[in-house]
Formats: C-alpha cells, sequence, structure tokens
C-alpha cells in the first residue's frame, strides 16, 4: 500500500483469497462472473492496472458478496468520487472487503 491508497496488488491479493474462500477454481470463476481466466489470472497477479467498474461488480456478484454492507467483512466497498487514471488499480482495490 502506497500513501494509505491500497495497490493493484492489494486487489489481486483480496481477489484471490476470497475466491479461496468461495472455493472456487479460476476458471469457476471467471466463468460464473463472465471474465476470462486469463484477465482473471493477471488481476490476481497485480498485472494489470486496474479492472473496470462492471468487472470488479461481476466479481462480487460471482463471489457472493453483499454490495450494500460497505466493505465490511467481505463485503463490496462503493467507491466516492472519480481518480486519476494512474490510480485507477488503487480505486478498485477498495472495492473488495479485507482479505485477512
Amino acid at each position: 500500500m502506497r500513501g494509505g491508497t491500497p495497490s493493484t496488488e492489494d486487489f489481486g491479493q483480496r481477489l484471490r483469497v476470497l475466491r479461496a474462500r468461495a472455493g472456487l477454481s479460476q476458471e469457476a470463476l471467471s466463468d460464473a462472473a463472465g471474465v476470462s481466466v486469463r484477465a482473471l489470472a493477471d488481476m490476481e497477479r497485480g498485472r494489470t492496472r486496474g479492472p473496470q467498474r462492471r468487472t470488479v461488480k461481476a466479481l462480487a456478484e460471482a463471489l457472493g458478496l453483499d454490495a450494500g454492507r460497505g466493505g465490511g467483512a467481505g463485503g463490496v466497498r462503493r467507491s466516492g468520487a472519480s481518480a486519476p487514471s494512474d490510480d485507477r488499480g488503487a480505486r478498485r482495490a477498495r472495492h473488495l472487503g479485507p482479505a485477512a
């Protein structure tokens, strides 16, 4: 985390932990969320700048996360105002609840 802002790697780590907790393989989650396995693997490894909002929403729904819980234990956090494009991945990382 840089300066209090989650990084793309933080998003990937959270995504990997939540997927494992749900007992899903990358293939099963990618199918359920409508995302390619390669895109999901890249997100988990922090190799993307950050997924689009609709991708985060689809992943959260496929993982059974509750968008109304405001990012609590495993919930999905809604983001506020848009951030600069170089901070997009970090902003997306805040959408998933705590990984541990």
